[in-house]
């Protein structure tokens, strides 16, 4: 039994030792670098930053929105890609100040523009999204981006 134990330890150890490297290598980043791109809206007085970056089923980047000369909403976006619709949320820091925000974020690919979506929004558990009752309109929208070189 002594000589089976030290056989059967170093095996396990092996086994391992083998799992660990495998891990490790799996969760390095991938190679492949998705660039981000920059475009502008305005409407009006206001005007519209986005930073956005796509990989294959979701994006993310930063959103800021300028009122004018009297103050900013700026914040992180982030979510999935269905088709040419990118469906997420947006986190931002409100120019009036207070705590950080969550608000439903919705853009439609329309050729070479971005088209921002607006909804009925409704509450589960204090998280907004879109009702699912309502469509999205992309149709009466405020801000239109067009990619600008950055």
């Amino acid at each position: 039994m002594r000589a089976f134990f030290p056989s059967t330890f170093h095996s396990i150890k092996t086994y391992c030792y083998l799992i660990t490297i495998l891990f490790t290598l799996s969760c390095q980043p991938s190679s492949v670098n998705f660039p981000a791109k920059h475009y502008r809206a305005v409407s009006k007085r206001d005007t519209a930053y986005l930073q956005l970056t796509k990989n294959e089923n979701h994006f993310y980047g930063h959103y800021t929105i300028q009122y004018g000369n009297s103050g900013k909403d700026s914040g992180e976006i982030r979510g999935n890609i269905k088709g040419d619709t990118l469906i997420g949320d947006y986190f931002y820091m409100p120019h009036s100040g207070g705590v950080k925000k969550r608000t439903p974020f919705a853009l439609l690919q329309d050729g070479k523009t971005l088209r921002l979506g607006n909804g009925a929004i409704v509450r589960f558990l204090d998280i907004p999204s879109y009702s699912p009752d309502v469509a999205i309109n992309y149709d009466s929208v405020k801000f239109v981006f067009t990619e600008i070189l950055h």
